[in-house]
């Protein structure tokens, strides 16, 4: 064979592909028994849960350039989102493609009116320049930004805190003002997805042409890397193999332990509780957020969604599925922390809270890494120290789908001598 990959994230299935089709000889170890990395979903009670809550920007570049979208079966989100307000709620989000929000634009308490002519400053300020350019230039705490706009600490604690901790799985805004500005301008100039049977759809997208050539071979753990005269050793549960390059494409903080060198800049822990229902208690199908808390963490809930109002297949006929997102990993067992978010969602949903029914709850080590500003500087590159082995990942990019696959893409460029892809900017 020609090349190893470790891993088969999105990382490291696109990079695999990319060079399958290049005519190269692609082997891909799978530690797991599944493909995707944290892009998949399973069943549980006939119910389809994602790993976490994630969504899918359709304008991500990389998205657009790797995936076949129409043979997803994707169902688009409403860019809104509904803050709860005890009992109450208020909707904020884009007119033009959810004009239900209107009224909440117009009357919202978590606006002000000179936060409603920011909005569309900023808007309009993200979409006049190509994405790529809002990742480079001058950083700072995405707080510090918007509050230099000028906007209230109102609709900071209310919208911006709950909205975006759930993209960066941090509430208080301490990410890069850059990487706020480029997925607000995913979000705003294209669609936010979510496949009808599950986002592992997506993984299995790119892993089926090697799937079909037998190139993935599974419950695969690589434990050590040996670069000799001919090539790269790799030591694995199942024996040794040989091959002249080797691409990393497991998590950081696996790939660290492989490559004997700290390629890990930290992890970013978030939890998930998922419940099933007969009759939801409300009928909102848009995000739900909870500003309790405002930029700090005194609530467990930072968002909550139900996913049936918007994807009944993924739960079964006559029931409801309702995923909570929880910021970090809380130090309280299971049924503890299942009991605490309850007596949060009975300020949204009064004695209705009994009738939901556990399926389970989630817990990701490492859902992403610190994104401070600046935090591009310090992230390592594609290659490694050691010879004829290379690092894919988004940890050399961005977190997040988009970060995943142009680091595969970028992997596969090197090895493949392709300088178009090689030159191309991070967000590009």
């Amino acid at each position: 064979m020609d090349v190893i990959v470790i891993g088969a994230g999105l990382a490291g299935l696109t990079a695999a592909r990319t060079l399958q089709r290049a005519g190269k000889r692609v082997r891909v170890l799978e530690a797991s028994a599944v493909v995707g990395g944290r892009v998949q979903s399973r069943e549980r009670s006939g119910f389809t849960l994602d790993a976490g809550y994630q969504v899918l920007f359709e304008a991500y570049p990389a998205v657009e350039r790797q995936l076949d979208l129409s043979a997803l079966d994707l169902v688009r989100i409403p860019p809104s989102a509904a803050i709860r307000l005890g009992t109450k709620e208020e909707l904020l989000g884009d007119p033009r493609r959810d004009p239900g929000v209107i009224p909440g634009l117009l009357t919202a308490r978590s606006l002000t009116v000179k936060d409603r002519l920011l909005f569309g400053r900023l808007a309009a300020s993200v979409a006049v320049v190509p994405p790529h350019t809002l990742l480079t230039g001058p950083d700072e705490p995405t707080h510090a930004y918007l509050g230099r706009m000028g906007f209230s600490n109102t609709v900071l604690e209310r919208f911006f805190a709950p909205f975006f901790g759930g993209i960066f799985l941090r509430r208080d805004l301490s990410t890069s003002a850059r990487l706020f500005r480029y997925y607000l301008r995913m979000l705003l100039s294209g669609p936010v997805s979510l496949p009808r049977h599950g986002m592992s759809v997506l993984s299995g997208q790119l892993a089926s042409e090697l799937t079909s050539s037998g190139a993935i071979t599974f419950n695969a753990r690589a434990l050590k890397l040996t670069p000799h005269s001919r090539g790269v050793s790799v030591t694995t549960s199942l024996g040794e193999l040989d091959a002249p390059q080797v691409i990393v494409a497991t998590d950081p903080p696996s790939a660290a332990q492989l490559l004997g060198e700290d390629v890990s800049r930290g992890s970013v822990s978030s939890t998930y509780l998922y419940y099933a229902v007969d009759t939801a208690p409300d009928a909102q199908f848009r995000l739900l957020l909870n500003p309790v808390g405002g930029l700090g963490n005194s609530a467990l809930i930072n968002n909550a969604q139900w996913l049936s109002h918007l994807l009944p297949e993924r739960a079964p006929v006559g029931q409801h599925l309702l995923t909570v997102t929880v910021l970090g990993n809380p130090e309280l067992d299971d049924a503890a922390l299942d009991t605490a978010v309850r007596a949060e969602l009975s300020v949204w949903y009064g004695p209705q809270v009994a009738a939901l029914r556990t399926l389970a709850v989630e817990r990701i080590a490492h859902a992403q890494y610190p994104q401070s500003p600046g935090y591009a500087a310090q992230l390592p590159g594609h290659t490694t120290r050691l010879p004829g082995v290379l690092l894919a990942g988004e940890i050399t990019s961005m977190s997040g789908i988009q970060g995943a696959l142009e680091s595969g893409e970028r992997a596969a460029a090197i090895m493949l001598g392709d300088l178009a892809t090689m030159s191309r900017p991070r967000g590009a």
